[in-house]
């Protein structure tokens, strides 16, 4: 945890973040079946598409004149499990910016336990644009946890609302 504090890319997280409403995660589901997770299947215009190298992963549509499009993406979790459910997912939401451009910083949105686990939002700066993301670090009664990420830039924000679909949905598969 003495890195992640190091990293200038990351602010600590206090107490003051707030938490999030949870909605209604909706009624369809894609089954990660190797972190032992169910994440929301959204609607148009997400589209599932080739995994690799995740378990699931479902993206927008590009956008003329940016090569940045929302992602939502599930796998085992691809770091070192921590004590708590709230590190390893402030270590997971630092791994998600290998995903995002150089130079990306994390501003914390909200912050809260869900069942078996910890979800964070957050907004991710690079340069004059940016993203909103989510991650979902869940127990999914497998040999790893499960994680959940999903990021939409700012030229797709139209999107943002499922972000929380997102982190409010993912549930444990049985």
């Amino acid at each position: 945890m003495e890195a992640l504090h190091a990293d200038p890319r990351v602010p600590r997280l206090t107490g003051d973040v707030r938490r999030m409403r949870l909605t209604s995660p909706g009624k369809r589901f894609v089954d990660d079946r190797r972190s032992g997770l169910a994440v929301p299947r959204l609607g148009r215009p997400w589209k599932v598409y080739g995994p690799a190298p995740f378990t699931t992963r479902q993206v927008l549509p590009k956008q003329r004149g940016t090569s940045l499009r929302g992602a939502l993406v599930s796998c085992p979790l691809p770091i070192m499990e921590q004590d708590s459910a709230r590190d390893t997912a402030l270590l997971a939401a630092r791994w998600t910016l290998n995903h995002h451009p150089e130079g990306s910083k994390i501003t914390w949105l909200t912050s809260q336990p869900v069942k078996r686990g910890w979800m964070l939002t957050y907004r991710v700066k690079y340069g004059k644009r940016a993203s909103r993301a989510g991650v979902v670090v869940m127990d999914g009664g497998m040999s790893k946890p499960g994680l959940t990420f999903v990021t939409v830039p700012d030229s797709q924000r139209k999107q943002w609302r499922d972000i929380g679909r997102v982190v409010s949905g993912v549930r444990v598969l049985g």
